[in-house]
């Protein structure tokens, strides 16, 4: 597939000197996108002519939507003209321009087209209940998504158009965070620690240990009882986690990302679920949560105290039911032999899983029969919780085990992972000493930085000739790493 510009000159016709700066961008567009997102981003800048809304809002689009591709994929083009288009009818087309410009920080700091779709969605809403809020929330955007989820900026920007419906001077004032009301709502709505900040280290993280790339992706965590997941191989992680006592929000991502990676690593087949209860499921589930935890403890055992911290864990806050309690003491108890639940059943249970784990990790149908033993232990005095109960055990980084039962084969070296966005990827260049004089930003940078540059050639210190004997490369120089 080809794109010709020529076809789209008559969209220009009545401002013909635009159409120099649509050739640039359609250019820079070509270097970084398909023919078929290219065909796609031409067939919505000739919608959005066909607006009438003047050719400023054109060229906002072309100019900024490369970038938003990058981020969250080509498929975006169309939800963007798409909602553009509907914003036409409410707006003014300097507004919609505002919406084009901002939308590259969005998508950098949202991640995901999903949760950019819904940003998109959140703006046509807005438009409808506080068409004057819009400008000024465009212009800060990027401070907004910097402290805030989409589930807190739904929050934050409902309260304000709620607020001061009636009220229009303050309305804006409210939306632009130049009201005290603003900035409180803005830090009530504010979460501890946001995926879009730790993404890349977490990545790094991944690899490290498996030596394999895992595709991250952030989901709007805006319900209680959200868990961690994984759908077709991608590691599905709440947009943002608080402190968990004195747990750190990274360190909770890396429990859950550790979590779900290494169901991933150490499951070879799904586990039958027929004839199973829902009950029945969830205490199998969570003795494979154990048996992969202990495989990747054996491989890094880091990982076991990772954990430990997290299941050691004791709640002020009294459960809805008794067993709870007992169950996450025996969670503890699988991970940490020496722990104990002050019940001899479960005691005796944690003492079998223990006993028979070294020779059995790979084998799920352990998990499914001292799954079943730990489900009668209750069943048999009539102490098995609801579903819903079961499902709000407090262990912060499990995930909801979907996999365990859905499991399927998956090719790493075939496929890989998915799409990654550009702002996640490691850009590595090899240049001259004398780029590295001029241009580096930061010398001393970790191995988790965006853009890594190697100097070819040797770099030695700025002393008068002579006095400097050893290089920068020798001093500071790392033996490259293969990719894995």
């Amino acid at each position: 597939m080809t794109v010709d510009l020529e076809d789209y000159r008559a969209c220009f016709a009545r401002a013909p000197e635009d159409f120099d700066t649509v050739e640039a961008s359609f250019h820079e567009a070509a270097k970084v996108m398909s023919a078929q997102g290219l065909a796609d981003l031409m067939e919505g800048a000739k919608g959005l002519c066909n607006l009438g809304r003047g050719h400023d809002l054109v060229l906002a689009y072309l100019e900024n939507m490369p970038a938003v591709a990058r981020e969250c994929g080509e498929d975006v083009i169309r939800d963007c003209v798409g909602a553009a288009m509907k914003l036409s009818s409410m707006t003014s087309g300097e507004v919609i321009a505002r919406l084009f410009a901002a939308l590259p920080t969005a998508a950098r700091r949202l991640g995901d087209p999903e949760l950019l779709r819904g940003y998109l969605q959140l703006i046509h809403q807005l438009s409808a209940k506080a068409a004057r809020g819009l400008r000024p929330m465009l212009t800060v955007t990027d401070e907004l998504l910097s402290k805030l989820t989409l589930s807190g900026l739904r929050r934050w920007a409902n309260f304000g158009a709620d607020a001061y419906r009636r009220d229009l001077p303050n309305l804006t004032k409210y939306f632009a965070l130049e009201s005290a009301d603003s900035r409180k709502m803005l830090q009530q709505e504010r979460r501890g620690t946001l995926f879009i900040d730790t993404q890349r280290k977490l990545n790094f993280y991944l690899r490290a240990l498996w030596g394999r790339d895992f595709f991250l992706r952030p989901t709007a965590a805006d319900y209680e009882g959200f868990r961690p997941y994984i759908d077709g191989h991608v590691l599905h992680l709440p947009d943002a986690v608080d402190d968990v006592a004195d747990v750190r929000g990274h360190d909770l991502y890396r429990a859950m990302t550790a979590h779900l990676a290494a169901h991933i690593c150490y499951s070879t087949a799904a586990i039958s679920a027929e004839q199973l209860s829902p009950a029945q499921m969830f205490f199998i589930g969570l003795i494979e949560d154990a048996r992969v935890e202990y495989n990747a403890a054996q491989a890094f055992p880091g990982l076991a105290k990772l954990w430990g911290n997290l299941l050691a864990l004791r709640w002020d806050k009294v459960p809805e039911h008794p067993t709870m309690v007992a169950l996450e003491a025996f969670a503890h108890l699988l991970n940490d032999p020496g722990a104990t639940t002050g019940n001899a059943q479960l005691d005796a249970l944690g003492a079998k899983f223990h006993a028979e784990i070294a020779d059995r990790s790979t084998d799920n149908q352990f998990s499914w029969h001292l799954g079943m033993e730990l489900y009668h232990v209750f069943a048999a005095t009539r102490d098995v919780p609801s579903l819903r109960i079961l499902n709000a055990i407090r262990i912060p980084y499990r995930d909801d085990n979907r996999f365990v039962w859905e499991f399927e084969e998956f090719d790493w070296d075939a496929h890989g992972a998915e799409y990654i966005p550009a702002s996640q990827r490691q850009v590595r260049k090899y240049v001259s000493a004398i780029e590295l004089a001029n241009e580096v930003d930061v010398e001393l940078a970790g191995d988790d930085a965006q853009e890594i540059w190697v100097g070819k050639d040797t770099f030695m210190p700025y002393e008068d000739a002579g006095e400097a004997t050893v290089s920068h490369n020798d001093m500071w120089g790392k033996e490259p790493i293969s990719a894995p």
